[in-house]
């Protein structure tokens, strides 16, 4: 139970992806490698050694080692083998069995020969081993020929016996000095996996990293990095394409921005030359005709002043437009009752709506419904909708203002159902200068940027503004107040 607990615990960690993980499960890797390199070293070498050694000469020769309960069933093949001899004798010291010995059956030991034998002072050539049998009621001797264990053990005489145990000495010798190297050839592939294994987890995902990171310092802001891994690599991988994907974006603004910093300087350039050249032209041409009839001379100088405020108007709303534009700006924010507000401003335009044929519906609750604004500003925002509803549609349209209060904003729909605003142009209207027909702005006198200062001015707010449009359907424009700054 406690074991179960203990792999419960561990189990989170060995499934985690980060890279501290990883090294420690490559660690317990290579440990395991090294383990089993171990356990191979060590099974090679008593492999080698039960192979090598069990037809030794020296082994399993001695009495102790081959005597029988019975002496009839005691094997001397391999004493007969290296020209050894076998003989059991009774407890007279009379032979009663012998294999290979220059003794016959019954011959019968002296005490002193049996002694001097037993103990090895026999100086006939042989090494003795004598043991009694379980029962005592035998004795088994052992001779094995001295120069057999000479020639295994010192390497001297005795040609046909030499052969025989070289072989396998110098095959012993070679094995013993070339597995050192088989073991280094295994520790060193072992290294080498380890290796190939961190680089392929670390190294190569970091020369990615080093890849984009160039490319983006060359400027080529599109660069993304692709890598499969869920440890901080990966994190990293996800913050270098978030971080060049908003250098990206930024670019892309920037770009933007001294392009309509060019067109606005073109478009302000153009707007004031046509104005300016009617001025400067009929009032020189006034100064340098003096015999001209008052009612032509009244003509003219209205065509100078409707220029002029033309050009008047194009500096106002390009100073209240760079004004409410700056981040410095501040509005004066103060709590006030919206629907009271609506109404005060619709109340203004009435006259000029009935002027021109304009019909108005409106829709604004009664209740208090008291949010943070600034008047004034707010005012200058929707009085540009409003007027360009009026100004830029036939007599007989419909214009609606709608008060819609959500959970934490209040909503104003300004609609109308005149000609609309093409689809080209539905995506840009809320940027300066864009005019849908400058033919037409032309004559109502339109500078191109209303509608950006009531878009500025909603966003100081903290609020937005959008514009829903079939084409050729009229105009809706939705804008939303938050009911807090």
């Amino acid at each position: 139970m406690i074991n179960k607990n203990k792999l419960k615990k561990m189990a989170p960690y060995f499934k985690s992806k980060k890279m501290a993980t990883q090294l420690f499960k490559n660690y317990i890797l290579f440990l395991v490698i090294l383990a089993g390199i171990f356990m191979l070293t060590i099974g090679a070498l008593l492999f080698y050694i039960s192979i090598n050694y069990k037809d030794s000469p020296t082994v399993n020769t001695t009495a102790e080692h081959i005597i029988k309960q019975s002496y009839k069933d005691i094997n001397v093949s391999n004493i007969i083998k290296y020209k050894g001899y076998v003989e059991v004798l009774d407890k007279n010291l009379v032979i009663v069995m012998e294999n290979g010995s220059k003794h016959k059956v019954g011959f019968k030991y002296s005490l002193q020969n049996f002694h001097d034998m037993v103990t090895n002072n026999l100086k006939d050539g042989y090494i003795y081993s004598s043991k009694y049998g379980e029962k005592k009621d035998f004795i088994l001797i052992t001779a094995m020929p001295n120069s057999i264990f000479d020639t295994y053990t010192w390497g001297l005489e005795h040609k046909e016996q030499l052969e025989a145990i070289s072989k396998p000495k110098k095959t012993r010798l070679t094995f013993l000095k070339i597995f050192p190297f088989i073991i280094f050839i295994f520790l060193l592939s072992t290294m080498v996996l380890y290796s190939k294994l961190t680089s392929r987890m670390f190294v190569k995902p970091l020369k990615k990293l080093l890849e984009g990171v160039n490319t983006l310092k060359n400027g080529e802001y599109s660069a993304r990095v692709e890598i499969n891994s869920l440890n901080e690599i990966g994190e990293l991988k996800d913050a270098f394409n978030l971080m060049a994907e908003k250098i990206q974006q930024e670019t892309l603004l920037k770009e933007k921005s001294e392009q309509n910093r060019k067109r606005m300087i073109l478009d302000i350039s153009h707007d004031l030359k046509n104005p300016l050249t009617s001025i400067l032209g009929y009032s020189e041409f006034l100064l340098e005709n003096h015999d001209i009839l008052p009612e032509d001379k009244n003509k003219l100088l209205k065509v100078i002043n409707n220029n002029s405020k033309r050009a008047n108007d194009l500096i106002q709303d390009l100073f209240e437009f760079s004004r409410v534009e700056s981040t410095e700006y501040k509005l004066d924010i103060e709590k006030h009752d919206i629907g009271e507000f609506l109404r005060e401003l619709i109340a203004g335009y009435v006259p000029m709506m009935e002027q021109n044929g304009v019909q108005y519906e409106f829709d604004i609750t009664e209740d208090e419904v008291e949010i943070f604004f600034d008047r004034k500003n707010l005012d200058r925002a929707l009085s540009n909708i409003i007027l360009n509803s009026i100004k830029y549609n036939s007599p007989g349209i419909t214009i609606s203002v709608k008060l819609l209060i959500a959970r934490d904003a209040a909503i104003i729909i300004i609609e109308d159902d005149g000609v609309g605003i093409p689809k080209e142009f539905q995506e840009n209207i809320f940027e300066p200068f864009v005019r849908v027909d400058a033919t037409r702005n032309s004559k109502t006198g339109g500078t191109g940027l209303g509608l950006a200062i009531s878009k500025a001015i909603i966003e100081k707010h903290g609020g937005n503004i959008h514009l829903v449009q079939d084409i050729n359907k009229g105009c809706k424009f939705i804008i939303r107040l938050k009911d807090h700054c």
